[in-house]
């Protein structure tokens, strides 16, 4: 006579298929694919990051986190960045990040905005004027460290949260503090000190923030000896790039730079006067508009 058992045999076949049911089941997750890039580890290391966008230039005080930012339709960037520093020395650098304009519009940038600053967490910040953040068309310089403009790629300024100094591969670039990249309206633009690492706020004003003071000179205008040399100045030395022509002819970016360098003093050179010559000077810089043009008129004792 077999045995009596309390567990009839049906209820052990369906405990059996529901065992097998929720192995398998562990088996898939745990040997699904591989998680999207943005999610899993990444959404992990870009939690906690915000930007404020505030001022009156916007339509609402607005709180972006990196992942709001990163989900903005087309804001995303990996990009290699030129740039050349107040040395001077040029540099590379690979970049992730999101365009600044499309936190701009998010935030409803009014069509009146003159003035942007970008403000870091440790108080450092910079500012722009609408145009240089936004309008002026800036590259991607491939033969920046030769000083070479050709094959030049257009590009925007980002917000980065992943970048890498002195690569040209977006793949290296390294998870850090929310930085703003600057690039260059031109090959020689100096814009790394514009960088602001650990940004936590953009302020957008109405107010138009003005034009740069003029150049001054020392010696004053006036009667010089043959040889004698005159020295550009400025109150905003640091800020600011002096621009000069001794022809006659209006100065832009394109013309002879008077301070190459912020920590080389022996690169701005004094301007050697050996005939009658007038100096133009156009300052420019970000944060204002280019200033107007100075004349500065020098004559040569005896002639």
């Amino acid at each position: 006579m077999k045995p009596k058992t309390c567990f009839p045999k049906k209820y052990l076949v369906i405990c059996l298929v529901f065992l097998f049911s929720v192995l398998l089941t562990a088996g898939c997750i745990g040997s699904g694919e591989p998680r999207k890039e943005n999610s899993g580890a990444e959404s992990q290391q870009v939690s906690g990051q915000a930007v404020v966008i505030s001022g009156d230039g916007v339509s609402k005080e607005t709180r972006l986190t990196l992942e709001e930012m990163l989900e903005l339709p087309g804001a995303r960037v990996e990009q290699v960045y030129s740039t050349v520093n107040n040395w001077p020395a040029p540099k590379k650098y690979a970049a992730k990040g999101v365009k600044v304009a499309a936190l701009l519009e998010a935030a409803g940038i009014k069509a009146e905005a003159r003035g942007i600053t970008v403000k870091g967490k440790d108080g450092f910040q910079w500012s722009f004027t609408r145009e240089q953040l936004l309008e002026t068309p800036r590259y991607y310089f491939p033969g920046v460290m030769s000083g070479d403009p050709s094959g030049a790629e257009p590009v925007e300024p980002i917000i980065a949260y992943a970048y890498k100094e002195n690569s040209d591969n977006p793949g290296e670039a390294e998870r850090d503090d929310l930085c703003l990249i600057m690039p260059q309206a031109n090959v020689r633009e100096q814009t790394n000190h514009t960088f602001v690492k650990g940004v936590s706020e953009i302020q957008v004003v109405l107010e138009d923030p003005g034009k740069w003071e003029k150049a001054g000179v020392f010696p004053g205008v006036g009667t010089i000896a043959a040889g004698d040399t005159v020295k550009l100045q400025h109150k905003d030395l640091g800020k600011v790039k002096m621009y000069y022509t001794l022809d006659g002819s209006d100065p832009t970016e394109a013309s002879t730079l008077y301070n190459p360098s912020t920590y080389q003093p022996d690169l701005n050179k004094p301007i050697r006067i050996d005939r009658d010559t007038t100096i133009k000077v156009l300052v420019r810089g970000f944060g204002k508009h280019d200033s107007d043009i100075a004349e500065f008129h020098y004559k040569i004792k005896g002639s």
